[in-house]
């Protein structure tokens, strides 16, 4: 894998392949795909009242809170490059930026299911074993507890977009075959 920064995300800049005819592009991303924070939100109050009421309680402060948060927007190009190492090997993978924060894309076609594991693994590495750290944290050890609880919070809430590109790939046959160009998902 090879990745090449192509800076600012300006609308055109982003690397367009040759397309198959006849094939169909997702749905695009919009600002109302946010509801797909709306089951995380909910995980996480479940989360929360599961801690408290069988493992003792929770203990949050502000500025720990706080270290938590900045630890998570530190790490967030991790989150791209873990998006980067999941694509096929050879592939060269374009890394940008855009207000929202990082992404990265390839042009290398890829089965349905790999795209799915593509935009699933990172927010399991990065939000789901802190999710499961703060469960199994005790409630005597705050810091802990709350970092790992913010962390996790925007790393899986953060990748709401890949949410929702799992489930429109769900919606495909198993034998379809996905690339990426420009900002459009196609598939045939």
């Amino acid at each position: 894998m090879k990745i090449k920064w192509i800076g600012k995300y300006t609308g055109s800049n982003l690397p367009v392949a040759e397309i198959e005819p006849g094939a169909k592009s997702l749905p695009e991303v919009t600002s109302r795909s946010a509801f797909m924070l709306i089951p995380v939100f909910l995980m996480f109050a479940l989360c929360a009242y599961c801690k408290h009421a069988y493992l003792g309680g929770i203990a949050f402060s502000r500025v720990t809170w706080m270290i938590g948060v900045l630890i998570a927007l530190v790490l967030f190009p991790v989150h791209e490059l873990l998006h980067a190492i999941c694509f096929p090997a050879g592939s060269q993978v374009f890394l940008f930026y855009t207000a929202q924060g990082f992404g990265i894309t390839c042009t290398t076609p890829m089965t349905r299911n790999r795209f799915i594991f593509v935009n699933l693994f990172p927010s399991m590495i990065l939000g789901g074993v802190s999710l499961i750290l703060f469960l199994a944290v005790p409630c005597t050890y705050a810091f802990a507890s709350t970092v790992l609880c913010a962390f996790s919070l925007l790393h899986l809430g953060g990748g709401y977009v890949d949410y929702l590109n799992i489930i429109h790939l769900l919606k495909l046959p198993k034998s379809a075959v996905i690339q990426i160009s420009g900002p459009k998902i196609y598939w045939k």
